[in-house]
């Protein structure tokens, strides 16, 4: 991963995953702002589905169609200006309306850099996949601690302005640079009968389609409520409430960057069978007991969240880039094709998902909410036939 375009390409995963993540530590904010409980901002904020749907739809042809280097463009300018109309907004139709766009930007930007790292994998049958969704890691670990430095010292908007501006000068930057690298669209006649057969040729591998959405259903669910209920219910401050995301996110960041050493060692599909149990089960006891004894012992239950939090993002760390590697493997549709086509499914199920966890911590509480995301990724411990299947 030394040649110059290979730490592009890093660096297109690092901003994406520092651009869409520096709100997530501020969404207690953005939630003061649309004045909405928290079994309605959890549905408003699942929403950007909707936008994610139509995107997830076209992009994976769009990016055979035209090349990497066109959607990366594209779709880079629809995230990034999204990501700074979501910082001005009161009104509950309009963050609607950016929030769906801001999906759509999301999708089309993940199905395009992974489409291009695909390319890339493919001259030399090298494991770079997780690698890859490592530095994205980085970048949403660097803007977690960033956010949360500036919440509370810096507002909101102008936050997400200058976060929106830098990133999206540094894509177009680097797409330029190297844009002879990027993976070349295919003949317009080549590539019609996929288009128009859009949804007569989805197809989904409906085994790794539950590993990845038990992989991203606990990563989604984290981003979502763990900050909301260290300032909910353990009564932590602003800044410090964002603790437990960043030790969930610097545990993603060591698993996905050192997966490849361990499989060394341990088998690729021993992993996918052992890690997601640990991580499920530690994260469970440790939110639930945490709100436990939170009452009599805050610092002390605000300790074992972040213990947790960290054993969880271990678990999960891997899965879901390694899930999108294997579907990818066990196709012979294009790579952008087929993760966008696994990502659409994935996205119903996170849908269906989030909403039953953002009414269940309206109804019951935030840390019963988060034991059925928890559950979803122990599940995924049964896949790992599949996993070995991929690599075999």
């Amino acid at each position: 991963m030394n040649s110059p375009e290979r730490k592009a390409l890093a660096a297109l995963f690092f901003i994406f995953g520092f651009g869409i993540i520096a709100w997530v530590p501020r969404l207690p904010e953005i939630k003061a702002n649309l004045h909405l409980d928290n079994g309605q901002f959890g549905t408003i904020l699942s929403l950007g589905a909707v936008g994610s749907v139509i995107s997830l739809l076209t992009t994976g042809h769009l990016v055979h169609r035209f090349g990497t280097r066109k959607s990366l463009i594209a779709s880079g300018t629809l995230l990034f200006g999204s990501i700074a109309l979501l910082g001005h907004l009161t009104a509950v139709w309009m963050f609607v309306v950016v929030n769906i766009a801001f999906g759509a930007g999301v999708a089309a930007f993940n199905i395009s850099v992974n489409a291009q790292a695909f390319h890339e994998q493919e001259s030399d049958s090298s494991n770079l996949i997780p690698r890859m969704h490592g530095t994205w890691s980085a970048g949403a670990l660097s803007t977690v601690i960033i956010s949360g430095f500036l919440a509370g010292r810096v507002p909101l908007a102008a936050h997400l302005d200058v976060l929106a501006a830098i990133g999206y000068v540094a894509i177009l930057s680097l797409i330029t640079k190297y844009k002879s690298a990027f993976m070349p669209g295919k003949a317009a006649r080549a590539t019609a009968f996929q288009i128009k057969s859009l949804f007569s040729s989805f197809r989904v591998n409906w085994i790794i389609l539950l590993g990845l959405s038990g992989a991203t259903g606990l990563e989604g669910s984290a981003g979502d409520w763990i900050t909301i209920f260290s300032k909910q219910e353990l009564h932590m401050g602003v800044g410090i409430s964002t603790v437990p995301y960043i030790l969930f996110v610097l545990a993603m960041i060591t698993g996905r960057l050192t997966v490849h050493r361990l499989v060394k060692y341990i088998s690729l599909d021993r992993l996918v069978k052992i890690f997601p149990v640990i991580g499920g089960v530690s994260f469970i006891i440790a939110i639930n007991l945490g709100l436990y004894i939170g009452r009599s012992h805050p610092m002390v239950a605000f300790s074992l969240v972040v213990l947790g939090a960290f054993a969880g993002g271990l678990g999960l760390s891997f899965l879901a880039p390694t899930f999108v590697d294997a579907a990818n493997r066990l196709s012979t549709s294009p790579g952008g094709i087929v993760l966008g086509q696994l990502s659409l499914a994935n996205t119903f199920v996170i849908f269906f998902l989030k909403s039953a966890v953002a009414w269940t911590a309206q109804i019951a509480s935030i840390s019963v909410a988060l034991i059925i995301p928890s559950l979803l990724l122990i599940s995924v411990s049964f896949t790992s036939k599949t996993i070995q299947k991929a690599h075999a």
